[in-house]
């Protein structure tokens, strides 16, 4: 899953790629089937490009108000 990412240009850490594997993991084995990789590469996408739009100067860092944080992730769930 690391690798693959990496190819796709998000180059997040171990510890991330971990959270990942232990939410889209379905059957609880340390791996993801492929429609739950798919399925991961959708929300880090969409939490992405939700993360730039706040993100004016690209420098990796945002300030958030508490609203718009929650409006980003309720949005990206449905």
């Amino acid at each position: 899953m690391c690798n693959a990412l990496r190819t796709f240009g998000y180059n997040l850490s171990d510890r991330f790629i971990q959270l990942l594997i232990s939410k889209f993991d379905k059957y609880g084995k340390g791996d993801v089937t492929f429609d739950n990789f798919v399925q991961a590469c959708v929300s880090i996408k969409s939490l992405t490009d939700s993360f730039r739009r706040f993100d004016t100067d690209g420098d990796g860092w945002i300030q958030i108000k508490y609203e718009d944080f929650l409006e980003l992730v309720i949005r990206q769930r449905s």
